[in-house]
């Protein structure tokens, strides 16, 4: 389990993993691998009324994480070139426009922006929606797409997992150099 010093602050996922003290929480692990991991630790199936809860809790706290870490401000060009960077913008933009531009044109999991900062990994990023919507289904990584909570950044990433728009594209379904 991670060790916090004094100073740390609850994250939004931390303090929905708090509410399930018999799980030891692993906050430096990726949270969608961790909640699975506590639902097979409780037992719960898909059908479980408990792990309905606990789903919908957890999509919430993933939400509020997004906002908690890059912000929810669409005016703020700080928040706006953190996530260029993350996503492997280069060069980053100077203007809210062009960095609005940049990330609207990038597929990446949500799930994993929210994941590179604690596990250190970084993000996939994918070619088309079509890719991102493969790798999604197959490793679990949904992001709830409406969602209360939702800041004005995050909506610019939000894509359509489940009817992936067609786009045809030529060259690797993964990028994983940097963008220009």
């Amino acid at each position: 389990m991670h060790k916090h010093s004094q100073t740390y602050t609850q994250t939004p996922l931390d303090n929905f993993f708090a509410t399930y003290p018999k799980f030891e929480y692993d906050s430096s692990a990726s949270a969608s691998l961790e909640f699975y991991r506590m639902c097979d630790k409780f037992g719960w199936n898909k059908e479980n009324e408990e792990r309905e809860q606990a789903s919908c809790d957890f999509k919430n706290a993933l939400v509020q994480q997004f906002n908690y870490i890059y912000g929810i401000d669409v005016d703020d060009l700080t928040s706006w070139r953190t996530l260029c960077q993350i996503v492997r913008v280069s060069p980053i933009p100077d203007t809210l426009k062009s960095c609005r531009k940049a990330v609207k044109a990038t597929h990446v999991n949500i799930v994993d922006l929210v994941d590179t900062k604690v596990t250190g990994k970084p993000v996939t990023l994918f070619d088309s929606e079509v890719d991102l919507s493969k790798y999604t289904i197959t490793t679990g990584k949904f992001f709830p797409k409406d969602n209360a909570c939702a800041g004005g950044l995050l909506r610019y990433l939000l894509r359509r997992i489940l009817n992936p728009r067609q786009e045809h594209l030529s060259g690797s379904s993964q990028k994983t150099q940097n963008r220009t």
